[in-house]
């Protein structure tokens, strides 16, 4: 018997997911000078000028302080998602986004949010709309990788660890889906 996922279930998930990523090491270039404190079991100086590597969630609390900039990381400003979905748009396959996104997107939105930042509403709506746009392209072509093979690790190089795991549960599901109305030689003799 398939047992569906509970929507409590996926929100777990999800949050593991991003909190193991605000834990992951990123690239930073420091854009001041800081005497050394600690985190945790971790001491940190940060020199103008020097990049190093530190966890995401300290990544980004260092970078509203305007104390360093993520190496890695893309502005994602509103042109910006228009540009991706484009490019989402031409590629056939899936296109390569920061692994960050959709965390750096909510983070985005959150802030938004808390600044009441006044942005006219149409604006807001386009933005909402091509963001939405972006996603289900991208949901659908996860959802045709997954119908084709479990183990296609090619196709899932440029998911984000949010879209490999939905990745993962529906390839999961439909190969149980596969084997249970899969006729075996032995029945068809």
């Amino acid at each position: 018997m398939v047992t569906l996922i509970s929507e409590e279930i996926i929100s777990v998930e999800l949050e593991r997911i991003q909190y193991d990523f605000e834990e992951l090491d990123v690239p930073v270039k420091c854009l001041k000078t800081v005497e050394e404190f600690d985190i945790g079991n971790r001491k940190i100086k940060l020199i103008k000028g020097l990049k190093l590597k530190v966890p995401f969630w300290l990544a980004n609390l260092l970078q509203k302080e305007k104390l360093v900039e993520l190496e890695d990381s893309e502005n994602y400003d509103f042109p910006a998602i228009f540009r991706l979905a484009d490019a989402e748009h031409k590629d056939i396959g899936l296109h390569k986004i920061n692994s960050f996104f959709y965390i750096l997107m909510k983070q985005e939105f959150e802030e938004y949010k808390k600044k009441g930042k006044s942005a006219p509403y149409r604006q807001r709506e386009s933005i909402e709309m091509k963001l939405r746009e972006l996603m289900t392209m991208r949901l659908s072509k996860i959802m045709k990788i997954a119908e084709k093979s479990k183990n296609i690790t090619v196709k899932t190089r440029n998911m984000t660890p949010e879209e490999k795991w939905l990745y993962d549960t529906v390839s999961g599901f439909i190969e149980k889906w596969k084997d249970m109305v899969k006729v075996s030689s032995e029945e068809t003799d």
